[in-house]
């Protein structure tokens, strides 16, 4: 079963573990992370997430996972992009971290620019069932649309989105 490290509301491991599933405390929170990922022309990257997921069945998304214990939010991006599209992720630039205490999740959000050939992408199908380049404006419709997360995220993405070139 999946293990997760309890941070504090900072970010700091409070030397506590859990599991996928488990509720949580007030001032405790797990770690989620992130990543944008757009190519030199400005389009984004957005997989469409299997049909058997309990949250945002058939629904297209960003790339995002739960950081595992002894994890740090960048490995775990990295682990995620592999995973699900079979990419291999060298870099990512760290964007911004929000905190959801409704939920007790922190978020790091990453972003990356790369050219990735679709036809070349292997598709882990009980994550994700297809994979599509956005424009940024169809990006920022999606996100205006993510009800489902904070709306300091949202504007924050949007305004990351609003400046690529």
């Amino acid at each position: 079963m999946e293990a997760f490290d309890i941070l504090d509301r900072e970010g700091s491991p409070t030397g506590i573990r859990a599991r996928r599933g488990d509720v949580l405390s007030k001032g405790q929170y797990y770690m989620g992370a992130h990543a944008y990922i757009h190519n030199s022309k400005g389009e984004f990257l957005l997989q469409q997430r299997s049909k058997n997921k309990n949250f945002l069945p058939l629904g297209w998304d960003i790339h995002m996972g739960h950081v595992m214990a002894g994890e740090t939010s960048e490995s775990a991006i990295k682990r995620e992009i592999y995973e699900e599209i079979g990419v291999k992720v060298h870099h990512v630039s760290f964007y911004k971290r929000m905190v959801w205490d409704k939920y007790n999740h922190i978020i790091d959000v990453y972003v990356l620019e790369a050219d990735i050939d679709l036809s070349k992408l292997v598709l882990e199908k009980s994550e994700v069932e297809d994979v599509k380049y956005v424009s940024k404006n169809e990006m920022i419709d999606l996100i205006r649309q993510m009800d489902y997360r904070p709306v300091d995220y949202r504007q924050a993405m949007e305004s990351y989105v609003e400046g690529i070139r």
